[in-house]
C-alpha cells in the first residue's frame, strides 16, 4: 500500500464516500435509535455528529495550527462533545457538514509543502506531532465509527 501525502490524502476523500454509503444502508426508522449497548456505540446520527464534530472542532484547527495558520488549540478549549450534540439533526446533515468540513482540510493539506507533512510541531492537543500524522489520525477516527 502507498504511503506519504498523497495517500494520506486519498483517504481523506474515499473515507468520505464510504460513509456516504453506510449511511445509505441504515433504515430511516433506525437513523435515531441507538444500538444495543457495547462500547462506543450509539445511533447513525450519533456517528455522524462524532465524525463531524472530531473534524470541525479539532482536526482541522490542528491542521492549521502546524501549517502555522493559527494559534494552537488547548484541550480545555475543546466544546464537549456530548453536551453540544443537537439529537434532531439527521445523519445527513451531518455528512454534508462532514463533508464540507473535509473539503477544507483538503484544500489546507493538498497545498501544503512537502517539507510540511513530516516536521513535528509542539503545542498540539496530542503533543508534538507532524501533519501527516493528525491526517492519519483523522482517517483512524473515520474508520473506527461503524
Amino acid at each position: 500500500m502507498e504511503s506519504g501525502p498523497q495517500a494520506l490524502i486519498q483517504r481523506l476523500c474515499t473515507t468520505r464516500a464510504d460513509l456516504r454509503w453506510a449511511v445509505a444502508q441504515a433504515p430511516a426508522e433506525r437513523e435515531a435509535r441507538r444500538a444495543p449497548p457495547a462500547p462506543g456505540d450509539g445511533s447513525v446520527r450519533r456517528h455522524g455528529y462524532s465524525l463531524w464534530f472530531y473534524e470541525q472542532a479539532i482536526a482541522l484547527p490542528q491542521m492549521q495550527y502546524v501549517l502555522g495558520r493559527r494559534g494552537s488549540l488547548r484541550p480545555p478549549e475543546v466544546p464537549d462533545e456530548e453536551a453540544a450534540w443537537p439529537r434532531e439533526v439527521p445523519a445527513t446533515a451531518w455528512l454534508e457538514r462532514l463533508g464540507r468540513v473535509r473539503a477544507e482540510a483538503l484544500r489546507r493539506v493538498e497545498g501544503a509543502p512537502a517539507e510540511a507533512w513530516f516536521q513535528p510541531v509542539a503545542g498540539t492537543v496530542w503533543g508534538t506531532r507532524s501533519l501527516a500524522w493528525i491526517v492519519a489520525k483523522t482517517v483512524q477516527h473515520t474508520d473506527e465509527h461503524p
